[in-house]
């Protein structure tokens, strides 16, 4: 990235503010409210006033109507909005003027009608007029709901000076001498008493909600009469307003840049980054723009390997100087830039760190696919991840979307050639009379596919419960290739930011250690587990396995300390944490083969309703599995790419590269039309 200042003559600026706006490639830096000497803080340009009261006017007029976030098909030229933007906007606040204030009216009376009916409708089961709820010099009233009945309890302690009134609902209407209230009020909050309000007014409450109910549809018809106006006009209007939205929020939004830029009485100046292999074109186009009335240099471009300065000591009355955030442009192609979103859910990455999307977009699907890997789940996943990249506008449905369909890919490749199963049922019946994909068919499947050179490709060549201990050794190696990948991206990353030095002792250490682990893992094989009982200690495996971690164990000491003897058992925990993925495969492949037992064997042949109950039974069980297999597989894939590999390398904490940029919805300019 380079560093360019830009300085022209206010005169200038409108032009040069088109100009930016049209490159798309310059990030903008804030000009600092306490900036240099001799600079403040730019003016908005005179058409940020006019416009932003119109827009103000306009989203008004959008509220009114209730098209706030709507999008249209059809693109209005901004030379037609220009032209008639005052008419139009005059003649649609004509005609909602009054009916909004109707609108308005009528709903604050269908929120008092509906109060109003709220408070009276508990007393119309009481044959009371509401009248005769108040005016007593000594009797007090209490109303509201009682939990138990409480007329028991009140005669045993009020002695029969009291009147009951029973409603509807455990609704309770209480007369009672003054001398008496306070005992009647522990009483009935002993029967889980709640008191609600009187409401005011005169005659039977069962009259009054009857009035009220009619008044209230007759103000509902009114809104419906309303709306059916509103919608009217909105059907008319909406396209040009919503395109006369955008088209005053990009003159708005260029109006306010000046507030990002330094300025003087007669000048501006701006600092913005660029990409570096740009700069040319933007010279360029400056030159035939504005040519020499504005100035363009590059300050300096930034290097990705960072440049240490030697330590001179520390003075508290320097200034220390903090380092500016060089933007990250983020460009992938289609399908990688896809998992971009998964990147920056965590963090964006910074200027000097490889970004680590392409490894998501790698290593997510696959081991997606090895936790699921089934083709029945996988056709499922790979359509809706499918429709969702189609139809999805926001970004956390896309991402998703992303992982459903690229993982529902993966998962049926490896269920077609790897376990060889879908639905959790084998095509090829492992042994005589097993329930597979032949014998419930009843057609011979082939299980050679085809033949790359020698190699056989056929249905399947693994079973996730009958090779158990085949697939939690090739988990192992699958994590040990993992972290290996994460360590020496992060070996680059520390010897751009900090020198190679630094990256030996850091990261090689650490690459040392896992090597170690991984030439040890053959002999802990052959001596642990298999059962003879000796252990071989002159075998090259232990001694060369032993040598790699010990010196990457001492290396890694001189880089952290005792900190490197605490976490050099992670080293363990980390690859055994990949077992997991053999562990989901498993889980899923066992809860299958229990409910295809269920319907497939043991229902299922009985005929009639036991086989439509066998149905339902394998229908519901797979999706459940189907379900669980998201969640699971979903959570556990990203979990080893955040914690396990991010950790060897990523830091995180970038700014993303956000340059000028007019983006048209609804509107289009006179060139495009």
């Amino acid at each position: 990235m380079s560093k360019i200042l830009v300085v022209g003559t206010k005169d200038q600026l409108p032009a040069t503010i088109d100009l930016l706006y049209s490159l798309e490639n310059v990030h903008v830096i804030d000009f600092p409210a306490d900036g240099e000497e001799g600079f403040t803080l730019g003016s908005p340009l005179s058409a940020a006033s006019d416009a932003s009261l119109k827009l103000l006017k306009l989203r008004s007029m959008e509220k009114d109507l209730e098209i706030e976030g709507h999008t249209y098909s059809d693109k209005i030229s901004v030379k037609e909005i220009e032209e008639s933007l005052q008419s139009t906007m005059d003649e649609i606040e004509r005609q909602i003027a009054g009916i909004v204030e109707s609108k308005n009216s009528m709903l604050a009376r269908l929120s008092e009608l509906n109060t109003r009916i709220a408070s009276l409708d508990p007393f119309k089961k009481v044959d009371l007029d509401l009248e005769l709820y108040r005016g007593y010099s000594s009797l007090g009233v209490i109303a509201g709901y009682s939990q138990i009945d409480p007329e028991t309890a009140l005669k045993d302690a009020l002695q029969n000076e009291y009147e009951l009134f029973k409603g509807s609902n455990s609704f309770i209407v209480l007369f009672v001498a003054l001398s008496k209230l306070e005992e009647a009020q522990r009483v009935l909050s002993q029967q889980g008493f709640s008191e609600v309000p009187i409401p005011e007014g005169k005659g039977m409450p069962s009259q009054m909600v009857a009035e009220l109910q009619n008044e209230l549809a007759d103000v509902n018809k009114q809104l419906e009469d309303i709306e059916a106006k509103l919608a009217e006009i909105r059907g008319k209007y909406a396209p040009f307003i919503t395109a006369a939205d955008e088209h005053l929020s990009i003159i708005v939004e260029k109006a306010e840049l000046p507030l990002r830029m330094g300025a003087t009485e007669h000048s501006f100046v701006l600092e913005a980054w660029v990409p570096e292999k740009e700069f040319g074109s933007i010279s360029d186009a400056f030159n035939k723009k504005v040519g020499d009335n504005v100035y363009l240099e590059v300050l300096y471009t930034k290097e990705r390997k960072e440049e240490h300065a030697e330590a001179s000591g520390y003075n508290e009355e320097e200034p220390v100087e903090v380092e500016e955030e060089v933007p990250v442009e983020l460009k992938h192609g289609k399908t990688v830039g896809r998992f971009t979103f998964f990147t920056k859910l965590l963090s964006t990455p910074r200027y000097n760190e490889i970004d680590p999307t392409i490894t998501v977009a790698i290593f997510f699907p696959i081991f997606f696919g090895l936790m699921v890997g089934d083709v029945g789940y996988g056709i499922p996943f790979t359509v809706l991840g499918l429709l969702g990249l189609k139809r999805c506008k926001s970004e956390e449905w896309r991402g998703i979307a992303t992982m459903l369909f690229y993982g529902g890919l993966t998962s049926i490749f490896f269920g077609l050639f790897l376990y060889g199963d879908m639905f959790g049922i084998e095509f090829h019946a492992a042994e005589v009379g097993a329930l597979s994909w032949e014998t419930l068919l009843g057609v011979s499947l082939p299980h050679v596919l085809f033949n790359v050179g020698d190699f056989a490709v056929q249905l399947g060549y693994v079973t996730k419960l009958g090779s158990v201990k085949l697939l939690l050794y090739a988990c192992v190696w699958v994590g040990i290739a993992h972290l290996l990948l994460g360590l020496i991206i992060g070996f680059y990353n520390t010897t751009i930011r900090h020198g190679i030095k630094e990256a030996v002792f850091e990261k090689l250490s650490w690459i040392l250690m896992f090597v170690g682990f991984a030439v040890l893992i053959p002999w802990l094989v052959d001596n642990l587990l298999s059962g003879s009982g000796e252990m071989n200690f002159t075998d090259i495996s232990f001694i060369a396995g032993i040598v790699l971690f010990v010196v990457g164990l001492l290396m890694a000491f001189k880089a952290e300390g005792g900190t490197a003897i605490i976490e050099a058992p992670e080293v363990l925990s980390n690859v055994l944490s990949y077992t997991r993925i053999a562990a989901i495969g498993m889980s899923k492949a066992g809860m299958a083969l229990a409910f295809n037992m269920i319907a497939l064997e043991m229902m299922a042949p009985g005929g009639g309703i036991m086989l439509v109950a066998g149905l339902g039974i394998f229908i519901l069980g797979h999706l459940m599995i189907f379900i669980l297999a998201i969640i699971s597989a979903g959570l556990h894939s990203i979990r080893l790419e955040y914690v396990e590999l991010f950790n060897r390398f990523f830091e995180g904490g970038g700014v993303e590269f956000n340059p000028l940029k007019i983006v048209r919805k609804h509107t289009i300019t006179t060139m495009e039309d």
